[in-house]
C-alpha cells in the first residue's frame, strides 16, 4: 500500500488527480501546469502526486491514457458478439471523442500541443508508428470499410481536427463553427472509408 492509502483512495486520489488536469489544461494549459499547482487543485500533497505519478511527463501520459481508455470501453460497448462494429456505428461512437467536453487535448492551445510533441512524442503518444498501428488494429474489426482504405489517410484526417482546435485563436477560427467543420470532417471519413463507393 504505496503511500499508506488503501486501495479505494488511490483510486479516489489517481481520478481527482486526473480531473485536476482536465480542469486545468483548459484553464491554464498543460505546459503552466505545475505538479504544485496539480497537487494544490487535487487537495493533495506534492509527495502524494508522486506517490501515483514519477513526472509531469508521466502524469499527462496518464491523462491522455485515461481518455483513450474511456472511448476504448465505450467502443467495445458496440462490438458485435464477433468482435466487429459496423463503419457508421464505429464512426458514430468515434465522434463523441472529438468533443471537447469529452476530449481534454481539444481544449488545449498551440503552445501546450508543442510542448507535449517536445516531453512525450517518445511515449506511445503523438509518434506516427503507433498512431498507424491503433488504426490498422481498428480497420480489422470494422465492417463495411473498403479493402483500400489507408490508415494514413485517417490518421490525416483526425489529425486535422487536433489541429483546427490547436489553432483556433492564431487563425482566429469562429469557434460555435467548430463542431459543424468536425462534423463535415467524419462525413468525409465515412464517405473515404465506405465500402463500395
Amino acid at each position: 500500500m504505496a503511500g499508506g492509502f488503501t486501495e479505494k483512495e488511490r483510486v479516489e486520489i489517481r481520478q481527482r488527480l486526473l480531473d485536476s488536469g482536465y480542469e486545468l489544461s483548459a484553464e491554464i494549459g498543460i505546459k503552466k501546469m505545475t505538479i504544485a499547482t496539480i497537487a494544490k487543485n487535487s487537495e493533495v500533497a506534492v509527495g502524494t502526486f508522486y506517490n501515483f505519478f514519477a513526472s509531469k511527463e508521466e502524469y499527462v501520459v496518464a491523462m491522455i491514457r485515461d481518455v483513450e481508455v474511456k472511448y476504448e470501453k465505450e467502443m467495445a460497448s458496440h462490438f458485435s458478439k464477433e468482435g466487429t462494429i459496423a463503419l457508421k456505428k464505429f464512426l458514430e461512437v468515434f465522434r463523441e471523442n472529438f468533443k471537447p467536453e469529452n476530449n481534454f487535448l481539444l481544449r488545449i492551445k498551440l503552445d501546450d500541443w508543442v510542448w507535449l510533441k517536445s516531453h512525450i512524442s517518445d511515449s506511445a503518444y503523438l509518434n506516427t508508428a503507433n498512431d498507424l498501428k491503433k488504426y490498422e488494429f481498428m480497420f480489422a474489426k470494422i465492417r463495411g470499410i473498403r479493402k483500400d482504405a489507408e490508415p494514413g489517410v485517417v490518421v490525416n484526417f483526425i489529425k486535422a481536427i487536433y489541429a483546427l482546435y490547436q489553432n483556433r485563436d492564431t487563425f482566429t477560427l469562429f469557434e460555435k463553427s467548430l463542431q459543424t467543420n468536425v462534423d463535415l470532417i467524419f462525413d468525409a471519413l465515412y464517405r473515404y472509408l465506405k465500402e463500395g463507393r
